[in-house]
């Protein structure tokens, strides 16, 4: 049996090894490679594979709640598209919760029924295929406390790979209630993501895409518009994201995008489907505190470090910052990819005159900007240094696409 099978199921008991190949048994020939034992006993074998299974199932028999620490093991070895179905008899909403929070497609309760579970495992040939073959780069941008300016980052970085790099980037406002992107590049529509929420039983066509896109001036950038009036966050599929994405993606270089600083399973969705996120933060208690818990989830979700950057906005601040780098990066495991300057006042002029701060402008601030996207582009940002003592970009970008440590 060949240990490159699409499919792994885990079981902790001989007798469990029936129901495993029943469910796991995909019905075009090729055999699902079956372990009795503990999750942490595919290790070895995980490691020697040249990628990760695709459909994971893994039965934890009579474990507790101590088992996530093994599945937290084995996630490491696991890229972020497997697609994982537990099953076991513990009937507890946290222990579930924390299952999700992992990643975790579905948890069954034992017994259970080889159709529910056949259904749960390969679901995501629905709507996940087709990522496989998306050309693009999807970036997403999120605050680790409000207001620490991500959406500032991300207009800026999107502008620049349009204008600096000639790539054709589409920036999605992801901020269904307080999205201020289009507003801030003097943009007005009664189109934009609304469109996508109000009918999410449409699904995803070219005449969808194109009520909702607005051209930025004559550069190659568009913009997907936040809604004009405040709404209630609307229930959308879980699938719906990932087919907007996987269609950007496939008619852009780049999709941008600018997440809300909330949490929920259209954050979560946004974060799965890229290939790097960006974490912008400000060096003070909340922000620390809110990167170590966002960083701790996503990589429980196995998004691994090289898909990730941890930037400083606004360093230099006036006020007195309150943690240190240093002290940031020791307790969120991850160095800073660059520190952005403290240029408020020119910020703020950019957004009241309806533009970027790029455009018209040759600060520091703005050089930075083009120097992070240049490292997106794969074609700029060579060798970085520092202007006029300030810290910017530290080091290179590495591993934009999803891989293994």
């Amino acid at each position: 049996m060949s240990i490159e099978s699409p499919v792994m199921a885990i079981v902790a008991h001989e007798a469990d090894v029936e129901f495993a190949s029943q469910v796991a048994d995909r019905g075009d020939g090729s055999a699902p490679h079956i372990v009795v034992g503990s999750p942490v006993d595919v290790i070895p074998e995980l490691s020697k594979r040249p990628s990760s299974p695709l459909y994971l199932l893994i039965d934890i028999g009579e474990s507790g709640p101590d088992i996530l620490s093994q599945i937290d093991a084995i996630a490491e070895y696991c890229e972020v598209d497997t697609h994982v179905v537990v099953i076991g008899h513990i009937n507890d909403v946290i222990f579930y919760r924390e299952l999700k929070d992992r990643g975790v497609s579905e948890y069954f309760l034992r017994p259970a029924k080889v159709a529910d579970v056949r259904t749960a495992l390969f679901a995501k040939q629905v709507h996940h295929a087709p990522a496989r073959t998306a050309a693009g780069e999807v970036i997403t941008f999120m605050s680790a406390a409000s207001g620490d300016g991500a959406s500032t980052v991300a207009v800026n970085t999107a502008y620049a790979l349009a204008t600096e790099y000639n790539k054709s980037v589409v920036l999605v406002d992801m901020d269904y209630q307080f999205g201020m992107i289009a507003k801030n590049l003097d943009l007005t529509t009664q189109f934009g993501i609304k469109e996508l929420f109000d009918n999410p039983d449409r699904g995803i066509d070219a005449t969808l895409i194109d009520r909702m896109i607005l051209s930025y001036k004559n550069s190659k950038l568009k913009v997907i518009a936040a809604p004009n009036q405040l709404h209630y966050i609307p229930e959308v599929p879980d699938g719906l994201i990932s087919d907007l994405i996987t269609t950007l993606s496939t008619n852009y270089d780049f999709v941008i995008i600018d997440l809300p600083h909330i949490w929920s399973h259209l954050v979560s969705g946004a974060v799965l489907q890229s290939t790097h996120t960006v974490m912008v933060a400000q060096l003070w208690l909340k922000s620390i505190t809110h990167s170590s818990r966002l960083l701790n989830v996503w990589r429980k979700m196995g998004i691994k470090d090289k898909q990730l950057s941890l930037v400083a906005n606004r360093s230099g601040a006036k006020f007195k910052e309150a943690v240190s780098s240093s002290d940031f990066e020791r307790v969120c495991g991850l160095p800073f990819s660059c520190h952005f300057d403290n240029d408020t006042k020119s910020v703020i002029a950019a957004e009241n005159n309806g533009r970027t701060l790029l455009e018209g402008s040759n600060s520091d601030l703005s050089k930075q900007f083009r120097k992070f996207a240049g490292f997106f582009s794969k074609t700029g940002g060579a060798d970085i240094t520092e202007h006029s003592g300030s810290p910017i970009l530290k080091s290179k970008l590495s591993g934009l696409m999803m891989g293994k440590k």
